[in-house]
């Protein structure tokens, strides 16, 4: 599978738009930590795996399988 890592700010933009009232960064980077949003930190930065992001369903044991889980 194809990852598309993009910067949390870019990820803010995709999912909420210009005039939206976006989660902050601390609460994404938070999420990216526990596994609940699909991603990676590189060096001090995090990034969100937007592809992995389009494909989440929404169902917890779908997404698991999809992501190969641990």
């Amino acid at each position: 599978m194809k990852r598309e890592l993009i910067k949390i700010s870019e990820f803010q933009r995709r999912c909420w738009g210009e005039n939206g009232t976006p989660m902050c960064a601390q609460a994404i980077r938070q999420q990216l930590r526990n596994d609940k949003l699909p991603g990676q930190q590189i060096g001090k930065l995090w990034y969100v795996d937007w592809a992995a992001y389009s494909r989440h369903t929404g169902n917890d044991l779908v997404d698991a399988v999809l992501r190969g889980a641990r």
